[in-house]
């Protein structure tokens, strides 16, 4: 198995709402139907996770993994898109119960996401033929958590934070997949930091 490694080259050009070939009558079922049969399987069974409701109101990861998607077509950036469908995938792999909540939770999905994506041929070859860096992708998807937790860090750490995802070339894409993923917020692609969790910590 190939480690997952955070997404390190900058992306020349690269535009978090640059514009490709997309019709206007895209959207999650449209995109996943081409998908390898690893994701779609996948995403089958998250159909029957149901996740903590304050958090996560949908009626399962399934449905949640759409709604991000559905909000991230808008953007025309087919590596934020290809991320809001992949950026959960793993949950029900890594699922276990907290036991101070009794919720369940998935510590891990967002890493086993990512090796996902470095080690299954079909789903790189799947992100490519949408016109994605499959490797920018696995780097949104290795970091859709840690966006969450900024607000955490004390400010030092949170600034050093967000200028290495600069240098990555994934701060943009990191930081509208951030707004996308909160469900306890209204989705504004043109106020995207209201809908960011760690704002509100």
């Amino acid at each position: 198995m190939v480690e997952c490694r955070p997404h390190k080259a900058r992306v020349v050009g690269s535009n978090p709402t640059r514009t490709t070939n997309i019709k206007d009558e895209m959207n999650f079922i449209t995109i996943i139907q081409s998908a390898p049969p690893t994701v779609l399987n996948k995403l089958e069974d998250l159909k029957g996770l149901r996740e903590r409701p304050d958090y996560h109101p949908e009626p399962s990861t399934f449905h949640h993994i759409e709604i991000v998607t559905n909000r991230l077509i808008p953007t025309g950036n087919m590596d934020l898109i290809l991320a809001g469908v992949l950026h959960d995938i793993c949950k029900l792999d890594c699922v276990r119960v907290n036991p101070k909540n009794g919720h369940p939770t998935s510590p891990g999905h967002d890493k086993a996401a990512c090796e996902l994506i470095h080690n299954n041929r079909d789903i790189r070859q799947w992100i490519t033929d949408h016109g994605a860096d499959w490797r920018k992708v696995a780097g949104i998807v290795f970091w859709h958590m840690r966006f969450h937790q900024l607000g955490a860090m004390r400010e030092f750490k949170r600034e050093k934070q967000i200028q290495d995802w600069k240098d990555q070339g994934i701060w943009d894409e990191l930081s509208i997949h951030g707004a996308a993923d909160n469900m306890i917020e209204e989705f504004d692609l043109n106020n995207i930091e209201k809908s960011w969790k760690w704002k509100r910590s």
